[in-house]
């Protein structure tokens, strides 16, 4: 079996005109796409063994700027580079490919297109998406040896360009969100409509699963959209649209432990960054190994239920409701009185809510006042502009209750760990980060009972 992976140059600069092809450079564009692109290479495998790069200067300053943000010296024995390469015809690449490859298992090529595009259709027999400046295409062929390379035999294994890689890219090329508008009955169905584009454009991204970022904010859009669906429910006492709403709410928790650890582990690669004697524990004790493979499991049950029929089902079933007759009866009824009413009636119970609380309450009384005050604030920002006060007020809160809530889960995390390891004890330096972190969560608890909510008199 062998691993062929094709990476296309990333962007060039046409700026001079009076270079010949061969000598175009990177241009800026393209230096973002190769430093978007380093880790995700290594991490699909793209780099564990020789990698055949074209002489053209584009193609050299590719790989060049993959090596210096690895930083990998070790991968530079393995990169070769080619004039055989430099090539637009499939056929070339082909035959080279018969008869100057060696022997290893996995092999890459970094090249140019049309030659890539049209080589892998070529080697599958099938259509495979055209390879965009910086992508890489992943084939895997039947055979023991190049030599025996055929037509038509190769798997399509994934195809990655990097805006799915990088939220960054891709933010630069996404839509921005619509103008605020007085009346309701646009803004709602506007803010709807673009929040379900941008969960069904973020949605390759979180399969990619390379930058955190995507799901976060296919998060964001997901629970944006339920806000604003249970706000008109609240107001309207309209059921209908709470049940349409119905995969986005599971959509948003079966993403919920992949996020979580998604955060985990960049604040244990900070915190581990900084502390030579946690990096080590974390190696030694396979706590780190421990965490990556649970968000391993997690992103491929996420895959499942991305790919399934009943996400797609539901999530067509949704466009429908938004742009149909379901949400515009309920905005008949949105009125601004009916709003305020609302407002004033969940403000009074968060204010509730929180005089019951005290220093022995559990956590998740904590945890239940954060969801309200942050549906409150959705339904605030159905008018903005009048409750501008309000939001504020509530921002200030949401701060104190986000850092309590990190806590909470950093601990429950590391409390799983424990619980599978002997005599459920963290290694000592984690353990010491574990006592670290329970002192932030305590501390937190007292910054918020000392902190009401201060939304009575912004209504």
């Amino acid at each position: 079996m062998k691993d062929l992976f094709l990476i296309r140059h990333a962007k060039s600069s046409w700026t001079d005109q009076s270079l010949s092809d061969i000598d175009r450079p990177l241009n800026p564009r393209g230096r973002r796409q190769v430093e978007a692109m380093a880790h995700p290479l290594l991490d699909l495998g793209a780099l564990d063994g020789p990698v055949h790069v074209s002489h053209a200067l584009r193609a050299r300053q590719t790989m060049e700027g993959v090596l210096e943000r690895l930083g990998d010296h070790t991968l530079v024995s393995r990169v070769h580079f080619d004039p055989d390469l430099y090539t637009f015809r499939w056929k070339q690449l082909y035959r080279w490919l018969k008869h100057h490859a060696s022997e290893e298992s996995a092999l890459t090529l970094v090249g140019h297109n049309p030659a890539l595009s049209d080589l892998a259709e070529a080697l599958t027999g099938a259509e495979v998406p055209d390879m965009v400046t910086g992508a890489v295409l992943h084939l895997r062929i039947p055979v023991d040896a190049w030599d025996a390379l055929k037509k038509g035999q190769a798997e399509f294994v994934r195809y990655l360009p990097p805006k799915h890689a990088s939220y960054r890219l891709f933010r630069r090329k996404a839509p921005n969100p619509p103008a605020a508008v007085e009346s309701l009955k646009k803004q709602v169905p506007q803010s709807l409509q673009y929040q379900l584009a941008m969960i069904r454009d973020l949605q390759p991204g979180v399969v990619a699963g390379t930058d955190p970022e995507f799901l976060h904010q296919f998060r964001v859009n997901l629970r944006r959209s339920r806000a604003l669906t249970e706000a008109l429910v609240d107001i309207t006492s309209d059921p209908s649209l709470h049940d349409l709403a119905r995969p986005l709410r599971r959509m948003t928790r079966q993403t919920g432990a992949l996020r979580d650890l998604d955060v985990f582990l960049l604040y244990l690669d900070g915190k581990a960054s900084e502390d030579p004697r946690l990096r080590r524990s974390l190696r030694a004790s396979g706590a780190g190994d421990f965490f990556r493979d649970w968000r391993w499991r997690e992103h491929h049950q996420l895959l499942a239920q991305l790919d399934s029929k009943s996400w797609r089902k539901g999530l067509q079933a949704w466009e429908n409701a938004i742009t149909g007759k379901a949400l515009a009866r309920a905005l008949k009824k949105a009125t601004p009185g009916a709003i305020h009413d609302t407002i004033r009636q969940r403000a009074a119970q968060c204010l509730h809510d929180f005089g019951t609380l005290h220093a022995q309450s559990p956590d998740d009384d904590f945890h239940d006042l954060r969801k309200a005050l942050k549906r409150l604030r959705y339904l605030a920002e159905l008018n903005a502009g009048h409750y501008r006060a309000l939001l504020e007020a509530l921002k200030v809160q949401q701060s104190l209750y986000g850092s309590f809530q990190d806590r909470h889960q950093q601990l429950s995390l590391l409390a799983v760990l424990a619980q599978g390891r002997r005599r459920q004890q963290l290694p000592p330096a984690v353990g010491e980060l574990a006592e670290r972190i329970a002192v932030e969560k305590q501390a937190a608890r007292e910054a918020i009972l000392s902190n009401p909510p201060r939304i009575e008199g912004n209504q």
